[in-house]
């Protein structure tokens, strides 16, 4: 297993996985915005956690570049996909979302794939 690689990916999807749930906690007084778009502008300025939630992805994305320049695109990006097992979590327990019995069996699958996928050698490019 290249842990190296496996941690830089876990960092850039730990910045992902904040934005998102910053993004969620932001847009939840969205609705006394107004359904306009000068109203949901005004909104997006006037609101922090939205700003911090750019912050973060801002930071990913830098990351996440860095990723790209060390590994090939088809070892690191489908293990993106444990940001859907941090969110939803981080959804749970820091915004008290509810999530089906079959949610929770779709997670495990998707973190069982990710830990193959960890597990893979990475082949060179030719």
């Amino acid at each position: 297993m290249d842990w190296s690689r496996l941690f830089e990916v876990l960092i850039v999807v730990l910045f992902t996985s904040a934005g998102q749930l910053l993004l969620r906690q932001g847009a939840r007084g969205l609705n006394e915005a107004g359904a306009d778009l000068n109203g949901l502008i005004g909104y997006i300025l006037q609101t922090p956690l939205l700003w911090l939630a750019v912050v973060f992805y801002g930071i990913s994305t830098l990351l996440w570049i860095r990723v790209l320049s060390r590994y090939p695109v088809g070892s690191v990006y489908p293990m993106v996909a444990i940001g859907y097992v941090l969110v939803t979590a981080g959804g749970v327990v820091f915004l008290g979302e509810k999530v089906p019995l079959q949610g929770w069996v779709a997670l495990a699958v998707i973190c069982f794939g990710t830990l193959l996928l960890a597990m893979t050698p990475v082949q060179s490019a030719s």
